[in-house]
């Protein structure tokens, strides 16, 4: 009965994220700790030498767990700035990031700090055209806007539940 209710709940949430199947949902206890164990989990794919890109604008959540693995495996961190003006993402800093083929970039979807709302979808093209992989951190974003993971083109997306509340 639970793993029913398991599944049922993942449909839902496939659904309602607009993800391509419901077995591409995991639940877990809060986005840092998804963050961690994924970060984890890809460690055995980053060498060294390799690159992880993230912003100035994200949350912690969002940055130690790839700053982390980044040292545990000799790679190189590169951090995009934003706009002091007017607290966007700049753009061209995430140029000049990729331009050294990261493998990936990590980003926030809306700045926990600030409330701007970051060109996710932009952002996600312009990583895919150099072969990184994108994770999307939206837990600040996710109960106040539309969500289609799908149309943003994203490889992983973490949000926390409780903020739907």
């Amino acid at each position: 009965a639970s793993d029913q209710l398991i599944d049922e709940a993942r449909a839902a949430a496939a659904d309602f994220l607009g993800a391509s199947r419901p077995q591409e949902i995991v639940f877990g206890p809060n986005m840092t700790t998804l963050t961690f164990n994924l970060s984890r989990s890809l460690a055995h794919w980053l060498n060294p030498g390799d690159e992880i890109v993230v912003t100035r604008l994200d949350h912690d959540a969002n940055i130690s767990p790839w700053t982390l693995v980044a040292a545990e495996r000799g790679c190189t961190v590169r951090w995009v700035d934003f706009d002091v003006e007017d607290g966007t993402l700049n753009l061209d800093s995430l140029a000049a990031a990729l331009e050294h083929k990261p493998k990936l970039v990590a980003v926030g979807y809306a700045s926990n700090a600030l409330g701007t709302i970051n060109p996710v979808k932009k952002i996600t093209e312009m990583a895919k055209a150099v072969g990184a992989l994108v994770f999307i951190d939206a837990v600040q974003y996710a109960p106040h806007g539309p969500i289609d993971v799908q149309d943003l083109g994203c490889d992983f997306w973490a949000c926390s539940s409780y903020k739907y509340l």
